[in-house]
């Protein structure tokens, strides 16, 4: 840990409340001039430091900066043991940590960016992450699973994104089936969930799930492409202290809660009072977003009523004609 790390923490330590330049370095066994340079840094970055002569330094307010000490520490407290790395910036997060696993890094692990040049969402579209307006994610996990339920992994990142975001906010969310978090009738956030398999026996590898928050709505708006379902957790003009760090951390603690009994669904009935879907009548589509049609046996399929969920989180719904089936994926719309 870096004495700027080290200084930082003592600071949250005594948030508002000083503390002399001495007694920080006497604590971390360096100079005062090392610990200036340190002050100096962290009001760089962002944190509103005050120096005060003959009482010390304090911080005020929290920056909604990216901090590796402050989410480390909270994920400690918590009992987890995982590497995190952050990033001011990076091309992607989901791609750096498939970079980690070429390069035969063995061990889960977690990369947190405030900005992704090239950020990626499914089906191979772009995924829009612009400096300060968002968080980004990503875990590379190394479960003890077959291949068929890896998939659980991205139901169980959506609820504990959804439960961060309460948490934190105290806002109340929703989960669009099959992994959307929507909050007053947008959609918040993305997930992409990727796997590397065996070529010699088809056994998992390991998984890359990668989560973008969408924290604040970006100045002049969304991008044309997705202005109509795309929202954020704040308004533009908000600016809340310490929000990324709060939220990471809290979204990290609920996932490694779930996963560490994985592949147990314990975290399904927290999915399914979310699922705003259930009771619903629905339009049903394709991976390519066009309407079902009729399958071979003359069974409409473009839309139906949601019944509930499984324990894998496939979609229970049944046809206007009576018929049910369980949907393993493909997108819904709520019809209106």
């Amino acid at each position: 840990m870096t004495v700027k790390e080290q200084v930082l923490l003592i600071l949250e330590e005594q948030k508002n409340n000083p503390i002399s330049g001495q007694e920080i370095a006497q604590r971390l066994g360096c100079t005062r001039a090392g610990v200036w340079k340190a002050v100096k840094a962290l009001v760089d970055e962002g944190y509103q430091v005050e120096a005060v002569n003959n009482k010390g330094y304090t911080l005020k307010t929290s920056a909604d900066v990216l901090s590796h000490v402050y989410i480390a520490k909270k994920v400690k407290e918590a009992g987890f043991d995982i590497e995190i790395e952050c990033f001011e910036t990076i091309d992607s997060t989901n791609s750096y940590v498939k970079r980690l696993a070429a390069e035969g890094h063995g061990r889960d692990c977690i990369a947190i960016a405030a900005q992704q040049t090239a950020g990626r969402g499914r089906r191979g579209r772009s995924f829009y992450s612009p400096n300060g307006t968002g968080v980004y994610i990503s875990f590379l996990l190394h479960p003890e699973v077959s291949v068929a339920e890896a998939p659980m992994l991205t139901t169980m990142a959506a609820t504990a994104e959804a439960f961060a975001i309460e948490q934190v906010t105290g806002f109340d969310t929703g989960i669009k089936w099959v992994n959307d978090i929507f909050l007053r009738e947008k959609k918040v956030s993305g997930i992409l969930t990727e796997a590397s398999t065996s070529m010699e026996d088809g056994s998992l590898e390991y998984v890359v799930v990668g989560v973008g928050f969408n924290l604040y709505e970006p100045k002049g708006g969304f991008p044309e492409e997705i202005k109509d379902i795309a929202g954020s957790i704040y308004p533009k003009d908000a600016q809340v202290e310490n929000l990324k760090n709060d939220m990471m951390a809290q979204f990290i603690i609920k996932f490694l809660e779930y996963y560490r009994t994985f592949p147990d669904r314990s975290y399904l009935p927290d999915y399914e009072k979310r699922c705003f879907c259930i009771g619903k009548d629905v339009n049903i589509m394709t991976s390519e977003h066009s309407r079902l049609e009729q399958d071979g046996a003359g069974v409409d399929k473009s839309h139906a009523h949601v019944l509930g969920i499984n324990e894998d989180c496939h979609l229970h719904v049944r046809y206007d004609d009576g018929t049910e089936e369980y949907l393993n994926s493909g997108e819904i719309s709520i019809r209106l």
